[in-house]
């Protein structure tokens, strides 16, 4: 049995945006922002040139639940693998490194487009600022793992959960 950790509201699914909005459980049992996302947009699987393509020429994970495994070591840290992502392996959310540079994996970072927020692709705050995300992220999961059974799930939709708190809704 899994137990609710992380969701990710995407700004859309079927297109080349890249960006979305990462939520966390809460010890009360309800929804908080955390940060936004960063990953590999919707790629249909058609022939010729594939632009943003992962290792396997195929796009971002598909909306669905997926059990999390919590991982350690190596240039990446302290990280959660999803599970049984059927089309897609290996895939993890992650701290970003500065040139954004990704091959499917999901990254939370304190911004939502480049356009609108003075951040650059190499810009070191952007390693920095998702390593404190990823922190933050390890320190809640540590917490809620002592209170519940079985594996941390992520749920990745274009809506929000059911519960968000008003908080959370004012920082959106």
């Amino acid at each position: 049995m899994s137990w609710d950790f992380l969701y990710i509201k995407r700004q859309s699914f079927q297109n080349s945006n890249n960006w979305g909005v990462l939520y966390i459980k809460t010890l009360d049992d309800s929804w908080e922002k955390i940060s936004y996302t960063y990953e590999l947009p919707w790629k249909t699987n058609e022939s010729g040139p594939l632009i943003n393509k992962s290792k396997n020429n195929l796009s971002r994970i598909k909306i669905g639940s997926y059990d999390l495994k919590p991982r350690s070591g190596g240039p990446k840290g302290w990280r959660l693998e999803l599970q049984s992502t059927g089309h897609r392996e290996n895939i993890q959310i992650h701290r970003a490194h500065k040139s954004m540079a990704i091959e499917g994996c999901i990254l939370p970072v304190h911004f939502n487009n480049f356009t609108e927020s003075n951040i650059s692709k190499g810009d070191a705050v952007i390693q920095t600022q998702s390593v404190t995300l990823m922190q933050e992220i390890k320190t809640r999961y540590d917490e809620l793992s002592q209170s519940n059974t079985g594996n941390a799930s992520i749920s990745i939709a274009a809506i929000l959960p059911a519960i968000v708190t008003n908080s959370a809704l004012a920082r959106a």
